[in-house]
């Protein structure tokens, strides 16, 4: 009896273990599914923030462009600003000279045919 007891819970364990391998078997597609959904979801977030990484690279160099373009820009408009002055005072010094020696033939006409 205690043989025919053993066999017969044996028997209900193994039933038991296949029924719960045939019910388990949605529950591991089901995990499965939710593991390629997850991996999925973690693609397109990778993606996402490749774009995005890759607009704010595209951002920050064409801000550094433009921010040398714009430094050279004032530097040259510093140069121009700088040679524009010197030209001024250039051209006043030589204004100042031609008028001063107009003023020295003035004052040598002035005093007459000197022998």
């Amino acid at each position: 009896m205690k043989v025919t007891a053993a066999i017969l819970v044996l028997a209900t364990l193994a039933l038991g273990t296949a029924f719960a391998v045939v019910q388990d078997s949605d529950y591991y597609w089901q995990r499965r599914s939710e593991a390629r959904e997850m991996a999925r979801e973690a693609r397109e977030h990778a993606r996402e923030m490749q774009r995005q990484f890759a607009r704010e690279r595209h951002e920050f160099v064409r801000e550094s462009l433009h921010a040398r373009l714009e430094a050279k820009r004032e530097a040259l408009e510093t140069k121009r600003e700088f040679l524009r002055e010197q030209r001024e005072m250039v051209r006043e010094a030589l204004r100042a000279k031609r008028e001063a020696i107009r003023e020295a033939r003035e004052n040598w006409r002035s005093w007459g045919r000197v022998y």
